[in-house]
């Protein structure tokens, strides 16, 4: 498309070559224009952009732009993904079908980076609010509770006595109810609760809990039993939240705990499944509502549901090794990095080296997302809905 330039002086300077030379042809693109290449790569070099000038700058930081950036990330893969963290990434979706079927998300943040502040880790997420640990999530204490809405935190108090100790390691958890009214700003009296559990790897049939509650701002210790046993993975000591509920995967089966009601069971893998394969490389989460379980290996990509108590049902079981990079499948640090919450038909693939794809389970077919090599990914997931101003205060800026 051509477009005819009227105004003398935007005319004079084309034919001083000497004006050419000292600027770039980009800054005589309008903000239409640029707005839409920015829209359309990466949002780790959208941000970078923002140093180049006030001009683009201004235009990234406009909530009008940040909408749009948003919307449009969001559909090229149904999700959108987010730096948490100067290194970390996490994604995000977007349930249209609860929204008036809209698409354009009213995102209130910008998509650069939601924690600030250097060494922070994060260790759980729940309902738009992350727990955050200054120190390793492993060591018990220095965790603190961070709203990205209103860039507020909750310190929490380290367990009376401490339980750091350099010999001990502690898995975590961290579940927060939704709140029944949602106001202009968030208040601090947020309804959750932080689980610690001193790590142990051989199979036990009684622990001890330590948890704290925003109600009483108070640890509670706990002696519970498990009736068939549990016994931690050594390298993964997360968990994660649903309906109120911890998901802790151990070296053989899941341990359920739901800190308000002080509810507990287990779930056994799938009977055909490798449970430390799972750990390392796998990813347990819900899609659709119900609960599900991915593995990867060098050559295929398996997909579980539950049904019901200790049945799992194989849903997909593809052969990778044609259909993504070899580099990809012979990577020993290639992992599931999540499904996607509100369609079943897709799963994330994740490696450090080789970044991160979609797979689409019914066609079977693999799309590479473009400029998010070189980054970690978070094993937690967002709701935009969760991380939105409510409609009175949309006009709010958020810095």
């Amino acid at each position: 498309m051509a477009h005819y330039i009227s105004s003398p002086k935007l005319c004079s300077r084309f034919e001083s070559k000497n004006k050419l030379s000292s600027r770039c042809y980009i800054d005589y693109l309008s903000d239409d224009l640029l707005g839409q290449i920015f829209t359309r790569v990466p949002s780790r070099s959208t941000v970078a952009c923002k140093c180049v000038s006030k001009r683009w700058l201004s235009l990234i930081s406009n909530t009008d732009f940040i909408k749009q950036f948003t919307s449009h990330q969001h559909s090229l893969f149904k999700s959108m993904l987010i730096f948490v963290t100067p290194r970390e990434l996490m994604l995000a979706f977007w349930d249209q079908s609860q929204h008036n079927q809209s698409l354009e998300i009213p995102i209130s943040f910008p998509p650069d980076m939601l924690i600030k502040g250097k060494g922070s880790s994060i260790c759980g997420c729940s309902n738009g609010l992350f727990l955050c640990c200054n120190n390793r999530y492993t060591y018990g204490s220095g965790y603190y509770v961070y709203d990205p809405l209103v860039k507020g935190r909750i310190d929490i108090p380290d367990p009376s006595p401490p339980l750091t100790c350099i010999e001990n390691l502690y898995a975590v958890g961290f579940v927060c109810k939704p709140k029944q009214k949602v106001t202009a700003r968030r208040s601090n009296k947020h309804n959750f609760r932080v689980v610690i559990i001193k790590s142990f790897l051989v199979r036990v049939s009684e622990i001890k809990v330590d948890v704290f509650s925003s109600k009483t701002g108070q640890w509670n210790h706990i002696v519970m039993k498990i009736p068939k046993g549990f016994a931690f993975a050594p390298h993964w000591l997360l968990s994660f939240s649903y309906c109120g509920k911890l998901y802790f995967m151990g070296r053989a089966n899941i341990f359920v705990f739901d800190p308000y009601s002080r509810k507990r069971y287990t779930i056994n893998y799938p009977s055909e499944a490798d449970a430390m394969n799972i750990v390392s490389c796998g990813f347990l989460g819900i899609s659709c509502s119900r609960l599900r379980i991915a593995d990867i290996r060098q050559h295929d990509l398996r997909v579980w549901e539950h049904v019901e108590k200790n049945q799992w049902d194989l849903l997909h079981c593809i052969d990778i090794s044609t259909k993504l990079p070899q580099k990809f499948c012979v990577n020993y640090y290639k992992r599931v990095a999540g499904f996607h919450p509100f369609d079943g038909d897709i799963v994330y693939l994740h490696s450090y080296a080789e970044g991160i794809f979609v797979c689409y389970l019914g066609t079977r077919k693999f799309e590479a997302v473009p400029g998010y090599e070189k980054a970690d990914i978070s094993p937690f997931q967002l709701e935009i809905s969760d991380l939105l101003l409510p409609q009175e205060s949309r006009a709010i800026t958020i810095n």
